[in-house]
């Protein structure tokens, strides 16, 4: 990052234990100064605003923990603005290797919004993130399908999680009940292997992933979770999935009932 830029970052730091917090949520990470992420977004806007070329502000490596996220805020606020696929596809392949924990790994999914107006063209590149046997490319690749590719229903339209999760939506033949999405499929069909050697951010992404389909899908999940003749999901991908339904607070009683007696016998 630029040095004027990492200047201003010093001088925006939590005087308090913020930077002893975060670290202790993300082992490993030695290299946080402590701003909270809403004071990044915001710096990240302005530098937006005051360059048009957001990529010359990119031209020199990170340090710290939070020039990284910055880093990721820019991208995904310029590329949004720019509305270029090429470009974005490049500052992609640029930025996932750049990507060590899951904290900047989430946070550069969520912003990437520019995945929304080309879903088509770049799903062939999270395909290959998530077949990279690399922990943070895989998660990057898990993630964008959460964030930009399952909540979008048969005519490319937002479909939001559902308020209430009941028997009825998983055991129903109701054509409602059954709905698919866009790019259901897809998901089910990179998700569905054996996460083990990849390493544990990405297990926990892949079960997080599937926990969102049950809640946003349930019909189709639940097909795809007791499809043990198919199914090709490690052990314990699978459980954090099954986790993650079961702390939702979509899902009614009955339903996590059921869950927890079906699924966890598999």
């Amino acid at each position: 990052m630029l040095e004027y830029i990492r200047n201003e970052l010093l001088g925006m730091t939590d005087k308090g234990e913020y930077a002893a917090f975060t670290s202790s949520l993300i082992p490993g990470c030695d290299n946080i100064i402590g701003i909270r992420q809403p004071v990044l977004k915001q710096y990240a806007k302005q530098l937006i605003k005051e360059n048009k070329d957001f990529r010359q502000l990119l031209s020199e490596p990170d340090i710290y923990q939070e020039e990284t996220l910055l880093r990721s805020y820019i991208i995904g606020m310029g590329t949004a603005k720019e509305k270029d696929f090429k470009k974005a596809l490049k500052d992609f392949n640029t930025f996932v290797p750049l990507v060590n924990n899951w904290a900047v790994n989430d946070s550069f999914c969520v912003e990437f919004r520019v995945m929304d107006m080309f879903r088509d063209e770049f799903l062939p590149y999270i395909k290959e993130c998530i077949e990279s046997f690399d922990e943070y490319r895989a998660r990057v690749g898990l993630i964008m399908l959460l964030d930009h590719y399952l909540k979008v229903d048969m005519h490319g339209m937002k479909r939001p999680r559902m308020k209430k999760v009941t028997i009825k939506d998983i055991e129903s033949t109701d054509e409602i009940n059954c709905a698919n999405g866009l790019y259901l499929d897809d998901i089910f069909s990179l998700v569905n292997r054996d996460f083990s050697a990849y390493g544990y951010y990405t297990q926990m992404a892949a079960g997080w992933l599937l926990a969102e389909c049950f809640v946003t899908f349930p019909k189709r999940t639940w097909e795809y979770l007791t499809d043990t003749d198919c199914l090709k999901l490690d052990k314990l991908s699978y459980q954090k999935a099954v986790r993650k339904i079961c702390e939702s607070l979509t899902p009614d009683k009955e339903v996590k009932l059921k869950v927890k007696k079906d699924l966890k016998q598999m």
